[in-house]
This record gives C-alpha cells, structure tokens and sequence, in this order.
C-alpha cells in the first residue's frame, strides 16, 4: 500500500450527514471486498477521530460523518480538519475536485431560536511536503450570539427576575434532583413511568405498565407514576417527580421529556425512550436540527440509555432523531399495537362501539384525525376552514358518516354545520382513539402517527396536505412526502373528495410501508421491552435480540 494516494472528489449532504467522497489513487487488491483495510480518520493535530467509510468499488469511499453526533453523543467539536486515509504510511487527502464547489458545500445551522450556530465550511491548504498538493481542510466552529443587554429595571423587578426568573428555576431544578439523588440514589426496582405531555398514563407507557402487572412484576418491582400537562405544572408536582427521577433505578419515556434538558440523570438509573410515534416519516429531533425550531445540541434525547423503535430497518433513523448510536436503539416493536392486533380486545370494542352508537351499524365510516400545527402544545392549532363541509357532504354517498378526531393539544374545537350532524360527528373527546380505528373503513390524516397502526388493517388511507410544502420546510421529512406515505396524497380539498368519489387511494403503496416499519406483527412488542430492557437481557449482550430476529 506504499505510495497509495487519497483524494477528496467531491462534499454532499443529507440533512445533518455529511458524505466526503474519496478515492485512491493506488488502492489495495483487496480494497473492494475488505473495505476495513483501509481506514479513515478525521484528524486535527494531536486530536483524531475514526470515521465511518463505505466501500463503492475501484477504491472510491464515501465518508459520511453526522455533524451532531459526532463522537460520545456530542457535535463535531471546533476544527480544522484533514481527511487521512490510515494506509501505509498515513495519508491526508488531497482535494481535486473544483474550488467553487466548496463554498456550496459549505453550511450554518441556526439553533437556539437563532442565537447559536454550528458551521462547517471547507478550504485548502499547501500539503506540508508538497506545495502542487492541496489538503482539504473542514473546519468546523461553534458560534454564539451574546444576550441582548436588557433595559434596567426597578429593583423589585430585578430582585424577581433573580428569585424567579426561568433561568433561576432551573437552578432550582438542578438543586431539588441533585439533593435527592446524594441523599436517597436510585431504589432496585424501581420503575418510573413519566410524561409531562399527557395528563394520564396512555399509549405504549400504560401497555407495558399494564403487561408488568399480568406477569405479576409488581412484587418484584416498585412502580411509579408522574403524569402532567405543562399548564398543570407547580412546584410540588416538580419536586415529586425530581424526587421519583432521582430514586428510580429505570425511567420509561413516552415523548419529549423537558426536565432532562435542565437536569443530568446519574448514571446508575435507565432511561428507556418508548417513542409513541413511528419515525421515519417526518424529522423530529436533529433530523430537522438548523431548521426552523431547531433543537439545540444539548438535547433530553441524548441521556436515553435504550430507545425502542418498530423495526431493524428504522434504527438508524431514530440514533439520527435522537442523537445517540444505533447500538442504543432496540427494534422491540410498539407497546401499543399488543392490544391492536388482540382479536378478543378488537372483538370487544366493536360489540361495545355497536352498543355505544346503534345509528352508525351499517355505515361506512370514514374517520377524519389530522395532527395539529405549530410548535408544541401552547401553540397548537388546525386549521378549520380547510374543511369544506358541502364538499365533503356530496362526496360521501348516504350510507357513509365521518368522525372527525383532532389531536388532544388543539383546544379550539370543530364546528359541524347543523345540516350535517346527521353525517358528520365530533369524536375528538372519545377515550379510545386507537380502537375507532378499527371501525374505519377510510383514514384521512396528514403526518399523524396513527398510520402505523392502521396500515396493519389493510385498509386505505388518504392524506390531505394542503400545506406540505410550508411543512416540510419548516418539520421535513426524511423521505420525500408522496413516498414515504402509504396513500394518495391530496393537495386541495378538492383533491381529496374526488379521491374519495372515485376511490383513488394508491394502496399499492401500504405492503412497502409495512415491511419498512414492522420486523414483527405480533402482539410481543410489550413482553420484549420487559424482557430486554427491564429485566435487562439486552444489556452486554444481544443474545435476546438475535433469537427474536425474523
């Protein structure tokens, strides 16, 4: 491998992936079929950092490096750094391709709502021993803007700001969780399930409580609750559950959990993130990193020891969300869909659906659950006049009714035209959102994670996204939209009743999505969270993993 040369060809992106093209001039025989013989590394004086290299053959090499998680869940730290190829001797990679490029390359990503920046730009440099040489240099920097001086205040309002102010609570905060984790630790056994999104325990949380309770696990573990919205967060409610965090030995996670932003888990407690939506379709957490409500690089994803997702083929799309390594994501399957494909439980709710609402037996129904819009719960909202009530009206023959479910964080409710509340109904309050989905014969949503479960149905699905293009922008997608989505994709509302006339809905799509997001269609899911994760046959060895695989 002596005298081999390395050359940078080309830079591309992918969201937050940066791909450096190389190739060598001389490669190894052996390069294409063993591509670990030749190694990569980013390496800026005494600090070098291996790198992740795929071989393309006749020794090309794509590079591809994640500039948030770069290393130790961390960002690519400040640098300027050179490609080496670790070959015989070490090489640094000598960039050939054209110089204009490289400020196309080049790129900022705003986080912080604007006041800070990673950037990443490219330039040359002489190689040390050969001037006719350029080395590639990627340098990358962590920029801060500072605080705007604020007006003086009054003293009172400043002794406030200081008592009270939001920066002071998390003073707070870290004070209440680091007392309590010195004084008491983490307790053996004990098992937390939290939310601070969600006012009562639900979803993939209350199923894998509710399977630990059928084995009978609660005489050997400590199970404990904390539940809140963030309008029903006090400061009592804040300690009981900094106390239940600092002497949990396992917390279990169903969304974003803001608390881990402000404080440090100790190390001896698990926290295992059983992520109620399927990913893979719209970019949450640094998937969507320098947009427009960008993370920040300090992330409460980054302190999950485990993360479960639906499938093998997902795991690299939810390390990338969340920050953290493939190896930390575990491909258990959803909680959740246990009871959706139990037979008893479905049979049971359809005899007591058909009690509940005798006028809609012998209906067609088509169920109506977008998600909401904005940012979080405090500014969620939908948008009501897309809905052209006559539109949808003639579109659906007699014998068909529409349920219209809003997501539980838009507080304005949905206006039914009196003309039509023999046809159309409000079912945004109905407890069981999951099960309506089994009296559905047409699910119209747009980015909603409840096509995961309907997809299992076998039954088609529209999806009306009239403002795809603004969310893709501002959320993204990990694919492009009308790919990703197991069904036709309306624009206009017109659009969608004439899908809903001529019964366009593009299920050809469905088999793909499903072999992409489930490994299993079982109703397992829960038993392999206790088993691997709980009870820890996954830690230190994949044994567990490997016998499960299909």
């Amino acid at each position: 491998m002596s005298g081999a040369g390395v050359e940078v060809v080309s830079i591309t992106w992918e969201r937050i992936h940066m791909t450096v093209h190389v190739r060598l001039s001389s490669p190894p025989a052996d390069a294409d079929e063993s591509p670990s013989t030749v190694a990569f590394s980013l390496v800026d004086g005494d600090r070098s950092f291996p790198t992740t290299a795929t071989a393309k053959g006749g020794g090309n090499f794509a590079i591809t490096i994640n500039v948030t998680t770069f290393a130790d869940r961390a960002a690519i730290p400040d640098g300027n750094w050179r490609v080496e190829a670790q070959l015989d001797p070490s090489t640094t990679a000598t960039y050939v391709g054209d110089l204009a490029d490289l400020d196309d390359a080049s790129r900022v990503f705003l986080h912080d709502g604007g006041r800070a920046a990673l950037t990443v730009s490219f330039s040359v440099e002489e190689h040390r021993d050969d001037p006719s040489r350029l080395d590639l240099l990627i340098r990358s920097n962590h920029l801060r803007r500072a605080a705007p001086a604020k007006r003086a205040r009054r003293l009172p309002a400043r002794i406030r700001s200081r008592l009270l102010g939001a920066g002071t609570k998390q003073k707070y905060v870290r004070a209440i969780y680091r007392l309590a984790s010195r004084l008491f630790g983490p307790r053996t056994g004990r098992v937390l399930f939290a939310s601070d999104q969600q006012p009562t325990m639900e979803g993939n949380l209350l199923r894998v409580h509710e399977r630990m309770l059928e084995r009978g696990l609660d005489d050997r573990f400590d199970l404990r609750s904390s539940f809140r919205l963030p309008a029903t967060t006090g400061w009592l409610r804040t300690a009981r559950i900094l106390y239940l965090m600092a002497t949990s030995e396992i917390i279990l996670l169903d969304d974003y959990f803001g608390l881990l932003n402000t404080v440090t888990i100790d190390p001896r407690t698990r926290v295992i993130q059983l992520w109620h939506a399927g990913s893979g379709f719209k970019s949450v957490g640094f998937s969507r990193f320098g947009s427009t409500d960008s993370p920040s690089l300090r992330q409460p994803h980054r302190q999950y020891t485990y993360a479960i997702s639906g499938s093998e083929h997902l795991r690299h799309v939810y390390a990338e969300a969340f920050g953290i390594e493939e190896a930390a994501i575990v491909p258990t399957g959803l909680p959740r869909i246990d009871w959706f494909l139990d037979e008893t439980r479905t049979t049971a709710f359809k005899a007591s659906f058909a009690a509940q609402y005798p006028h809609l037996q012998d209906k067609r129904i088509i169920l109506f659950a977008p998600t909401f819009r904005g940012a979080s719960y405090h500014s969620a909202s939908y948008d009501f006049g897309l809905i052209d009530f006559d539109a949808l009206a003639a579109a659906c023959p007699p014998d068909t009714v529409v349920l219209f479910r809003m997501h539980h964080f838009v507080k304005e409710r949905i206006e039914i035209p009196d003309r039509y509340r023999d046809r159309f109904f409000d079912f945004t309050d109905y407890p069981d959102g999951l099960g309506l989905l089994h009296v559905t014969d047409l699910l119209i949503t747009d980015y909603s994670s409840i096509i995961y479960e309907f997809a299992l149905l076998d039954r088609p699905m529209l999806f009306f996204a009239p403002d795809k293009t603004v969310y893709a922008a501002t959320r993204g997608f990990h694919r492009a939209y009308e790919q990703t989505a197991p069904g036709r994709v309306c624009e206009t509302f017109e659009q969608l009743t004439q899908a809903i006339r001529t019964g366009d809905f593009e299920v050809e799509k469905l088999a793909r999505f499903r072999a992409e997001n489930f490994d299993r269609i079982d109703t397992g899911a829960a038993d392999r969270v206790i088993d691997w994760l709980i009870l820890d046959e996954y830690r230190g060895s994949k044994t567990a993993l490997e016998a499960e695989a299909p």
